[in-house]
């Protein structure tokens, strides 16, 4: 398993920030890595296209993924590589999930793993890349919620 991370401190409730990173029309607002999503909503096992900007050069068009657990309770999210149209070799999970700290702070930490004979190669090739979309990602969502 290979793991990409990235943690930031927001000056928000957790509520709001959960508010902000589960409604998927809004993205094009203010989300650069994640600026199209065909779901309107998050529902556990729906299939989920959408475009990923791993560098200010490249978007990655139309990467099929699946909704795999919605815990609003907790403030965490995941979605990962589709289970029907992914690539093969390769299985991601991306969560998303907000800490609270306090009434008016939350630590949000946004991670993918990586599982599968690919997992190193895909490692070594994205790695980098998500890793610094991850955190612009952090900083959009940052500047959003503390607005």
């Amino acid at each position: 398993m290979k793991e990409v991370r990235s943690e930031i401190e927001i000056a928000a409730p957790a509520q709001k920030v959960w508010d902000i990173i589960t409604d998927l029309e809004r993205y094009p607002e203010w989300n650069a890595f994640c600026p199209r999503m065909s779901a309107k909503k998050i529902v556990v096992g729906e299939e989920v296209d959408l475009d990923c900007q791993m560098t200010e050069k490249q978007l990655l068009k139309n990467e099929h993924e699946v909704f795999l657990a919605y815990e609003p309770e907790k403030f965490k999210v995941c979605w990962g590589t589709s289970r029907k149209r992914g690539r093969p070799g390769i299985k991601s999970f991306h969560w998303q999930v907000c800490e609270p700290l306090d009434e008016r702070r939350t630590k949000f930490v946004n991670y993918e793993q990586f599982y599968g004979p690919l997992s190193c190669v895909v490692y070594l090739l994205y790695g980098g890349r998500l890793r610094k979309a991850y955190a612009k990602y952090d900083q959009d969502l940052k500047k959003r919620a503390e607005a």
